[in-house]
């Protein structure tokens, strides 16, 4: 019997996959109206730090009039309920339009890591008592009142026992997540009593039912958007399984909404109606953006080894999870900086890789004017090494933000 040869791949020059990406994830010129769109365009923006997604927000929309700083416009889309913050892809806090909190409930269905027995013993609970736990945080959230770790802590208690209650406690927050793998709980905005937790169905307007297959496929495909062309090891990463079997039939479902292209000699997957826009898409030439820590772009990257050279992966993915700020060159990381601020000025120095061309040095300068007011700030930019002669941070609680 003749072996059937592999159907060719659509092949895309790199140059042009990159400089569309950048524009997909409005770092472009075509910049976002408010922190809603941007955390719907991305399908969500990491945000165990707070200052960091604000300036992912930031850096991907237009200056907004009466805001003085990213961090404000992103707390009142907070306070508003636009934008809420809950745990979903890689167990990881994420900032979320609120519309779209459904769907990625949806998408999350089935994916209790907790019932694994290694978990419960680390829980010190049964198979029973953990599914006990989870509905009764449902019940204490379901008459809609935000409440503290502490509140929810001692009311878990008061019906479950002390025990019970001071899982709640832990530093690092698990026992919240597996309630959040339900989505009975999300984080309401902070005020001075610190994080404040509601049951998602009472706190989000838009709240519906959907179905779990689709909603997954329907989020792949808008991840496929803005981060692709992406490899399913890389749609893996993104979503936070290792389970090949669970997504190669999502990928599947999509049928002709998706082809495989090959870029720089890897193939991957891009959604078909963005073929003529990759193919046209024309390369920059000294283009400089510098993104902030635990932006989307770096945290979703299809293609990574290709956007990020593989020679600097750890100084970009750096220990304990900690993912730099990078200066991306023509959609490419180039180097990471780090910043200092005193009063009204904000110290940025970059660290590029390679030694820079002199005509992408003004792009550097712009590009730090732009993080700096931001933070209602003016730049300085200076060029040194940075995360090179101390540890790295210390790893982010799940909590934090």
């Amino acid at each position: 019997m003749t072996k059937r040869a592999p159907t060719p791949a659509f092949a895309l020059p790199a140059d042009r996959v990159h400089a569309w990406r950048v524009e997909r994830q409005l770092l472009g010129d075509a910049q976002a109206g408010s922190p809603v769109e941007v955390a719907n365009r991305l399908v969500g923006v990491q945000a165990q730090v707070t200052s960091s997604a604000a300036l992912s927000i930031a850096l991907r929309s237009a200056p907004r009039p009466g805001a003085t700083t990213a961090l404000d416009v992103t707390r009142m889309a907070l306070l508003e309920r636009r934008l809420v913050r809950a745990w979903a892809m890689r167990s990881t806090l994420h900032l979320f339009a609120a519309d779209d909190v459904p769907t990625v409930a949806a998408a999350l269905q089935g994916e209790e890591r907790w019932r694994r027995p290694a978990w419960l013993r680390w829980f010190g609970v049964t198979e029973p008592q953990m599914e006990r736990f989870i509905d009764t945080i449902g019940e204490i959230l379901d008459d809609g009142r935000p409440r503290t770790r502490g509140e929810l802590a001692e009311e878990v208690g008061a019906r479950l026992g002390p025990k019970q209650g001071e899982l709640l406690r832990g530093s690092w927050g698990n026992a919240l997540k597996v309630a959040s793998d339900r989505h009975y709980l999300v984080q309401s905005a902070e005020d001075d009593a610190g994080v404040r937790f509601v049951r998602a169905s009472r706190w989000i307007a838009t709240w519906r039912e959907e179905d779990r297959d689709a909603s997954l496929a329907r989020l792949v495909e808008r991840y496929l958007a803005v981060y692709g062309p992406a490899t399913l090891g890389e749609l893996l990463r993104w979503w936070g399984m290792s389970v090949v079997a669970v997504m190669k039939p999502v990928i599947a479902s999509l049928g002709e909404a998706v082809t495989v292209v090959e870029v720089g000699g890897v193939r991957a997957y891009a959604r078909t109606a963005d073929l003529g826009a990759l193919e046209s898409t024309q390369p920059t030439s000294g283009e400089v953006r510098l993104l902030g820590g635990f932006d989307p772009l770096i945290v979703g990257a299809g293609l990574r080894e290709q956007l990020i050279p593989a020679p600097h992966l750890k100084r970009v993915s750096r220990t304990a999870g900690w993912i730099s700020p990078v200066v991306l060159v023509d959609g490419r990381v180039a180097g990471v900086w780090d910043s200092v601020r005193a009063g009204d000025r904000l110290t940025i120095t970059v660290d590029a890789f390679e030694p820079l061309r002199p005509a992408v040095i003004p792009g550097v300068h712009a590009a730090a004017e732009r993080v700096a007011a931001a933070y209602g700030a003016a730049a300085t930019v200076r060029f040194g090494p940075v995360f090179a002669l101390r540890p790295a941070p210390p790893e982010i609680r799940p909590e934090d933000g």
